[in-house]
C-alpha cells in the first residue's frame, strides 16, 4: 500500500466498509478517485449505484470509480473507455479521442487527465500521458 496520510486511510477504510471492495489507490481532490482491484468495480457501484450513492453521502464528495488491470492497455481503457488508440512508447502513453471527448476526458482546467496520469505514474511505469 502507498503512503497515505491518515484522513486518506480512514476514507479508504470508510469506502471498503460501504462498498465491501479492497482499494488499490486513492486520490483525494474535490472529487475523491478510488482505483480498485480487477472484477470489483461493479460490486464498489452497486445495484443501481446505490452503494456509490451511499459512499457519497457518508464521505459528503463525489466519487469516481476505476478499475486496476494488470495489462498497461487495458488499464488505460478502463480510465478512459471513449480512447480510440492507445500507444506505449516504453514510459510514455500516447491516447487518441474524438474531438468531441477531448473536453471531458481532460476536464476543466486539465483535472481528469491529471488524476488519470497520477494512477498511470504510481501503479504502472508510465511517466508521460499525450492526448490527440
Amino acid at each position: 500500500m502507498r503512503d497515505f496520510d491518515t484522513d486518506t486511510i480512514r476514507v479508504i477504510a470508510a469506502f471498503e466498509n460501504i462498498t465491501g471492495t479492497e482499494v488499490r489507490d486513492c486520490i483525494r481532490a474535490e472529487t475523491i478517485y478510488f482505483l480498485v482491484n480487477p472484477g470489483k468495480i461493479a460490486i464498489a457501484i452497486g445495484r443501481e449505484g446505490q452503494t456509490i450513492k451511499t459512499a457519497e453521502r457518508m464521505l459528503d464528495r463525489s466519487i469516481k470509480i476505476f478499475e486496476w488491470d494488470e495489462n498497461l492497455l487495458q488499464f488505460v481503457k478502463n480510465m478512459i473507455p471513449t480512447a480510440n488508440r492507445i500507444e506505449v512508447n516504453g514510459s510514455s502513453i500516447t491516447v487518441t479521442l474524438n474531438p468531441k471527448d477531448r473536453g471531458y476526458i481532460i476536464g476543466k482546467g486539465g483535472s481528469n487527465i491529471k488524476i488519470i496520469r497520477e494512477f498511470l505514474e504510481r501503479n504502472s511505469n508510465i511517466k508521460e500521458v499525450r492526448v490527440i
